[in-house]
């Protein structure tokens, strides 16, 4: 079970909000009835499992809000929790909190005619398939080739997609009306952190006067500081290329943080988003209580 588990934390295809779903849905499929030191003991585990991972922060965010769940209902009255009746509202807590993220973005760019993104977000993708704007332009991501992917994936969807080099940055930005970056984490100043090159196209953005946005949720926030950087190791005609897969975005290019919390400059992101997580164990545990 735990090999499992490792295998969709460290899915290298996957963003990261749909490794974080997929985990859920594995965990709610797999748990069993278990007296209270085992679960715990399993929950320890699986946390140190995504603990090793830490350039993704929702999995490590969402397993922690079990494990203090659980503890906090072994500590009430009433029948023993079942972990997978937790894990089940836990799945419900959060794609709640995508779906209300999506409805925020629809309302934030229903004017916008044209659209840049990079990399391969799942609700960067979902926001764009919502809109279907004018024209979503996507840079192709080498040496990964995401962006490849996402573009396969609006053009199939019927979006008018349009596919530029990374090299050309200026002309994708030109005419544009928002950068629109999904996230593997934010950090407590506010930046955020999303695929390598995102950096440089969110400056590049800030020069043309087009706004960076970044659609996420309160799970990403990197509460108790443990982001830790990813390098990966490919080979491009038989030469091996050695670079930092996610990379840190200033909080100063970014105007916007678009959530289940609305539409919110970094800092107040921050401090929403922080409420919004510590808040969940409790919430779980008080709605499993009811089941």
């Amino acid at each position: 079970m735990l090999e499992k588990v490792s295998e969709i934390v460290f899915d290298s295809r996957g963003g990261s909000s749909q490794i974080a779903m997929g985990l859920l849905s594995y965990l709610e499929e797999v748990a069993q009835k278990e007296e209270p030191s085992v679960v715990k003991l399993f929950l320890e585990e699986l946390y140190e499992i995504v603990l090793k991972r830490r350039s993704l922060i929702s999995p490590i965010n969402l397993v922690n809000t079990l494990r203090q769940a659980y503890e906090i209902s072994l500590g009430e009255s009433g029948p023993r929790p079942y972990l997978r009746d937790m894990i089940r509202l836990l799945r419900q807590m959060y794609g709640a909190a995508l779906e209300a993220a999506l409805r925020s973005a629809e309302k934030r760019l229903a004017q916008c005619n044209t659209i840049l993104t990079l990399s391969k977000s799942s609700q960067v993708i979902s926001t764009v398939k919502r809109l279907s704007p004018h024209e979503t332009r996507v840079l192709v991501g080498w040496p990964l080739m995401d962006g490849l992917a996402a573009y396969r994936e609006l053009k199939a969807s019927g979006v008018n997609a349009i596919l530029l080099p990374d090299l050309s940055v200026c002309e994708a930005l030109t005419d544009v009306d928002v950068l629109l970056l999904g996230c593997d984490a934010v950090l407590p100043d506010g930046s955020a952190i999303n695929r390598s090159g995102s950096s440089i196209v969110a400056l590049a953005a800030r020069e043309a006067g087009v706004p960076t946005l970044i659609i996420c949720d309160s799970t990403k926030l990197d509460i108790n500081n443990l982001w830790l950087a990813e390098k990966w190791r490919l080979t491009a005609e038989g030469i091996p290329v050695e670079f930092q897969v996610f990379e840190r975005i200033d909080s100063s290019l970014i105007q916007e943080y678009i959530s289940e919390l609305g539409c919110l400059d970094p800092a107040s992101f921050v401090d929403a988003a922080r409420k919004e997580v510590v808040s969940w164990p409790r919430r779980l545990s008080f709605q499993q209580r009811w089941i």
